[in-house]
């Protein structure tokens, strides 16, 4: 088993332990598993945000200012490596806030990005407090004789890149979901889940897990969680992995 797989494997683990038995944590243990609690906790109980978040309305103006504010918080990476990172980092960051604003039926989104030294790694967490990505297919009515009555199989098919878009040349695109996969599991060599209602996606390099929760670790919403060296691998090429 990978480093950053036994890594992320058990930093989820010990989030859906914590979720189901709605403990706080503290600042010793993971800076990601950290940032996820933050979030589950802020949503969820409406307690004041922990500095770490970016909270922001989900209009244009207000999305495209977190963006800033959350690229900015990698000023601890080396300058060029953050340079050569931007186009993946904006990338991620547009698509999955964007999807939010489109499918999510809410008027928040919750958001963390950090670089995290002694693994040379960015973390992210993109969440909402919406109608969660089975509500999203149900709602637009897309798709629903591919869906049974989980989550779990709303996941699959977002992570196949199945669309609620109405326009043709998007069919495929999915939430962002599926491309964003791609380049954060398949170019970066990082790990990519996705926690929404009460399934839980974990992609990594050589397996997908999906899995059916318990009822009390149900999310109401959807948390995009990524990790990926802070250093782009020489073979990768950003464009492989758009559209």
């Amino acid at each position: 088993m990978a480093k950053t797989e036994k890594n992320i494997g058990t930093i989820l683990s010990d989030f859906l332990m914590a979720v189901s038995s709605k403990r706080r944590i503290n600042e010793e243990e993971p800076s990601l598993l950290q940032a996820i609690l933050s979030i589950y906790n802020s949503i969820s109980y409406s307690e004041p945000m922990p500095e770490s978040i970016t909270s922001f309305l989900l209009d244009d103006i207000s999305t495209s200012e977190a963006i800033r504010i959350l690229k900015s918080k990698l000023n601890k990476v080396d300058p060029l490596s953050l340079k050569q990172m931007n186009s993946p980092i904006s990338y991620l960051l547009d698509e999955l806030i964007c999807n939010i604003q489109q499918h999510a039926q809410t008027k928040m989104g919750y958001a963390y990005m950090g670089y995290d030294s002694p693994t040379d790694t960015i973390e992210a967490v993109i969440a909402d407090q919406g109608i969660t990505i089975y509500g999203s297919y149900v709602a637009a009515q897309k798709h629903l004789d591919l869906l049974d009555d989980t989550d779990a199989s709303a996941l699959n098919l977002a992570q196949s890149g199945y669309s609620i878009k109405n326009l043709p040349e998007t069919e495929n695109r999915g939430y962002g979901i599926s491309s964003n996969i791609r380049m954060i599991v398949d170019g970066l060599n990082g790990e990519f889940a996705l926690f929404s209602g009460n399934a839980l996606l974990v992609q990594f390099s050589d397996r997908k897990i999906i899995l059916s929760l318990p009822s009390e670790t149900d999310f109401k919403g959807t948390m995009i969680i990524v990790r990926f060296p802070a250093t782009l691998p020489k073979n990768f090429v950003f464009y492989n992995y758009i559209g």
